[in-house]
């Protein structure tokens, strides 16, 4: 790194920012002045190579709720990039959106990438019978989530969590403005699943993309057809589930939910970026190797600017320039812009929080179905296993490497 620069921290005047051509000709006169006054300044020391991005994010000052909202003004749908799945504080984020009374008036309807399409009608009862306490909402609640997923079982809390405060949310709203969770994930049953009706299911996930978009698609299209006044929708996809229909380095497109819904609504579909971390080439479900993104210099930038949360397009901006190092795989020409329409930073690395084991899940008379699903799976787990997760609170951790990762973003501040 070649040197550091310091921008002064006083309260400065506003005036309107470059042109983006123009900083990076200006940026060593504007980061290593002695004074600047526009927008807001820095709070620490900075590598002069992230300098573009302080100086673009210190006249930022979009909220990122205002910012999704904003979308919405131009865009029917727009697509949240989730993070890894079991991450709490985005869906915090998720709900304080879909809280907000532009939201509750505006749009009204979330498709989730979780939760099979064959549960819709019995969430939806859950939905419709108002006056639960918290007791007998889990006790309607649990069943269905034990169902969610082709997966054994779906621990992370933070959907199940949300999915309690989408039904509390709607409890204190007149029902013609509630928001609707529109579950969007192939149809799966337990009931009745053997092993090689499990096998032919799996060998069917090459499909899962498509039918994930097509049942969107086609829930979209019903709710426009119908009496109901709200004609824009949020859609949830982890991932590159999210990703746009951009070309790889080779020419062919990506097999994601978010290619096929902006083919099937050309114009009327943004994708947005929550921030996170890259994963590397070598990472498998099981094992993923993960660093900053773009070696931290993005998360390093909001540092130094006390990671505000903030929302932009990334089309003309220093990080939609960016090589997307999010999914390395045959993306060498690609660029942040390519793929997303734009990003949202809410909470640093170091503030991520997953968060597992929803209470009673695993309680001891779902005991024998869960060692049922095991079998059937293939993944083996001891009662005393499974005994201890069921006994256990919420358990909550964070990234592995995360000390590694948070030395990387230092290296670029003081």
């Amino acid at each position: 790194m070649s040197g550091r620069c310091k921008l002064s921290t006083s309260s400065p005047a506003r005036r309107s920012r470059p042109p983006l051509l123009l900083l990076s000709f200006l940026l060593p006169l504007y980061a290593c002045g002695p004074d600047r006054p526009e927008g807001r300044a820095p709070r620490l020391e900075y590598a002069e190579e992230i300098g573009p991005h302080v100086a673009f994010l210190q006249d930022q000052h979009t909220d990122p709720i205002d910012y999704v909202m904003g979308l919405f003004d131009s865009h029917d749908i727009v697509i949240l990039c989730e993070r890894a799945h079991p991450e709490i504080t985005q869906y915090e984020l998720i709900r304080d959106l879909a809280s907000d009374p532009r939201f509750i008036n505006r749009v009204g309807h979330i498709f989730t990438e979780l939760g099979g399409s064959n549960l819709q009608s019995r969430l939806d009862a859950v939905f419709a019978t108002g006056g639960l306490s918290d007791p007998e909402l889990a006790e309607r609640l649990l069943p269905i989530y034990r169902d969610l997923s082709y997966y054994p079982i779906w621990d992370n809390y933070n959907f199940y969590w949300f999915i309690e405060q989408l039904y509390r949310l709607n409890e204190s709203l007149a029902s013609d403005r509630h928001v609707r969770l529109h579950l969007s994930d192939m149809p799966f049953d337990w009931s009745g699943m053997n092993g090689a009706r499990y096998e032919e299911f799996k060998s069917g996930l090459g499909r899962r993309d498509r039918v994930m978009a097509e049942q969107i698609t086609a829930g979209y299209r019903a709710l426009l057809a119908s009496a109901d006044a709200h004609e824009k929708a949020l859609v949830i996809m982890n991932f590159r589930h999210a990703f746009n229909d951009f070309a790889f380095d080779d020419g062919t497109r990506g097999d994601n939910v978010g290619r096929y819904l902006f083919e099937a609504f050309p114009g009327r579909v943004a994708n947005v970026m929550l921030n996170s971390i890259a994963v590397l080439v070598g990472s498998t479900d099981q094992r993923p190797v993960l660093q900053p993104i773009q070696g931290g210099k993005w998360d390093a930038a909001f540092r130094v600017m006390g990671d505000a949360s903030l929302g932009f397009d990334f089309n003309g901006s220093p990080f939609g320039a960016d090589q997307f190092d999010y999914f390395p795989f045959n993306t060498q020409t690609v660029s942040y812009a390519d793929v997303f329409t734009g990003f949202v930073f809410h909470r640093p690395l170091d503030a991520h929080l997953f968060v597992d084991n929803v209470p009673r899940l695993l309680a001891d008379h779902f005991l024998d179905e869960y060692r049922r699903r095991l079998r059937i799976a293939g993944t083996p787990e001891t009662e005393i296993e499974a005994r201890a997760r069921s006994a256990s609170g919420l358990d909550t951790s964070s990234y592995e490497n995360l000390p590694d990762m948070s030395a990387m973003i230092s290296s670029w501040v003081k």
